[in-house]
């Protein structure tokens, strides 16, 4: 009977012929020769001399299969252990055997005959992943799925975990899906401009994003640019809001995008709120002066009197200006002395710039207008900030 078992069972096993051995890899190609590690244990290598005398050392991750070697182990035991008898005394015997030299698919099978000859065996049970409990036997997959996990793709994982993982592929997937055809109708620009703009999925936000970082064409920006505005994502309002306030970027664009936000504002607090934000981080004195105009005009426009302290702080500014001096230089000739214009080394000044645009949506926002006198605005502040009562908004 057991001679029966066990050559069946041999036929699950990899079949193993003497000779030269032939490593079968992984993108479908052969290497033969001799091995020259057999009995490397954790394998990380296989090392071969082949037939012209090279030797060539192979990762063992990319080796799919091996035929043509035998290790002496496995060689004794396909030579005695079809001829012992079917007990528990002689599988236990084996089955130790087999895991002292690494044979562990030959112990699992000698493991599993003892645990039918006798199943109570204790070691067999917990060489097979058994575990006791108060309520007996129980082997790995059941205590796993007991505990409500579910095997998948050859790992346990909770319910939760293969949702997770199966919104993230399908998110890859998507990702992938957009990235192509944004790339598409890229191309095809400007026959394409409809099919841009009437894209309203958040999952092409992030294709959309690196497609205007890498597009040099300004047309094709532009409409990038109105595609992301449109899209329902808090993603694609809070990008071009930061997008409208580059200072690399060019000041038509950026005016594109401030009007796509200011008419989604007028019936979005989130987009009102978002721009808000953004845009009163802006209003700094060392930023450029032409997108603190700008922001400074979108602020007024959309009644953020909350910004009024970042306005003030803006509204005049000392830039250091370079000028070259016009002075006078003396030369000496045979005709005798001359004096002209001279080049005099340029030097630096402060210069106190102010900004019509932000003293604007100051007055717009307050209903007041202290010229640019930044003192004033801000004792006018102070004071009425000291009345619980004061309320800025002046309609």
């Amino acid at each position: 009977m057991f001679r029966i078992v066990l050559a069946l069972s041999f036929l699950l096993l990899p079949a193993v012929v003497s000779g030269t051995t032939v490593l079968l890899l992984k993108d479908g190609g052969t290497l033969e020769g001799e091995l020259l590690n057999p009995d490397e244990v954790s394998r990380k290598t296989y090392r071969i001399k082949t037939a012209g005398g090279l030797e060539i050392s192979l990762d063992v991750r990319l080796v799919e299969r091996v035929q043509g070697w035998e290790r002496p182990a496995l060689v004794e035991y396909n030579a005695k252990a079809p001829f012992s008898e079917h007990t528990v005394e002689n599988h236990y015997t084996w089955a130790r055997w087999c895991n002292e030299n690494l044979l562990l698919d030959q112990a699992k099978i000698h493991w599993q005959q003892v645990l039918e000859l006798d199943t109570d065996n204790a070691d067999a049970r917990r060489a097979l992943g058994y575990e006791k409990t108060s309520n007996g036997w129980f082997s790995q997959r059941e205590r796993l799925e007991d505990r409500g996990f579910i095997q998948d793709r050859g790992r346990w994982k909770t319910a939760q975990q293969i949702e997770v993982a199966n919104i993230l592929e399908t998110r890859k997937y998507e990702d992938n899906q957009w990235r192509r055809t944004i790339r598409d109708l890229c191309r095809r620009l400007p026959n394409s401009e409809s099919e841009l703009l009437a894209i309203r999925d958040p999952a092409a936000v992030e294709p959309l994003k690196d497609a205007l970082a890498s597009e040099r064409n300004p047309y094709a920006r532009k409409v990038l640019i109105l595609t992301l505005v449109r899209i329902p994502s808090a993603s694609a309002i809070r990008f071009v809001v930061g997008w409208s306030v580059l200072a690399t970027e060019s000041d038509e664009l950026r005016q594109t995008s401030v009007e796509e936000l200011l008419r989604l504002s007028k019936n979005s607090p989130e987009v009102r709120q978002i721009m808000i934000e953004a845009y009163r981080v802006v209003l700094r004195p060392n930023v450029q002066t032409n997108v603190v105009t700008m922001a400074a005009k979108a602020l007024a426009e959309i009644g953020a009197h909350d910004a009024v302290p970042e306005l003030i702080d803006v509204l005049a500014v000392t830039r250091v200006e370079t000028i070259q001096p016009q002075g006078l230089s003396h030369s000496f000739g045979s005709g005798g002395t001359s004096i002209g214009q001279g080049g005099s080394r340029p030097v630096q000044r402060p210069i106190r710039v102010e900004n019509q645009a932000v003293l604007a949506a100051l007055t717009k926002l307050t209903g007041l207008n202290y010229q640019f006198d930044q003192a004033r605005w801000r004792e006018w502040y102070r004071q009425s900030h000291r009345s619980p009562s004061f309320n800025l908004r002046r309609d």
